[in-house]
């Protein structure tokens, strides 16, 4: 299927406007999914269901970050797969409010002590983070 995408590799600038029905075949919603992106999959083959971490990297030097849910990056060849995965995603994980709670007082934490290691450079206490669950 990505050998197909490749041939007609997509831009962003086609999809404007114009987005792919959720039903279009899985070749035309996989050319929307990566216009303007990499010509190369990440597939979640056996060698990364086995790593006991995963770690998606960011540049810090260029002020890349990592702004969405993990589920936008998946890809479903069935439409209908795709929908119920990202719907159930969406609707049924969410932290309990004692653990929201607790997780803020932990940023607060480590935005002062950012803070307290590079005062005049970091006034805003800006620090980096990534952490993937697995396993549990």
């Amino acid at each position: 299927m990505m050998k197909d995408v490749n041939a007609n590799f997509p831009e962003v600038q086609e999809f404007i406007n114009k987005p792919v029905p959720v039903n279009a075949s899985a070749t035309e919603r996989l050319r929307e999914a990566v216009a303007g992106r990499v010509k190369e999959l990440c597939v979640y083959d056996e060698k990364m269901q086995e790593a006991p971490v995963v770690h998606f990297m960011c540049d810090s030097k260029m002020r890349v970050r990592f702004l969405t849910h993990f589920y936008a990056f998946l890809f479903f060849e069935s439409w209908e797969q795709d929908l119920f995965t990202k719907r159930f995603v969406r609707d049924h994980l969410r932290y309990a409010d004692e653990i929201q709670c607790a997780a803020a007082r932990v940023v607060a934490a480590i935005r002062d002590r950012a803070r307290r290691r590079d005062p005049t450079g970091n006034s805003n206490g800006d620090f980096d983070s990534f952490h993937i669950r697995k396993g549990e």
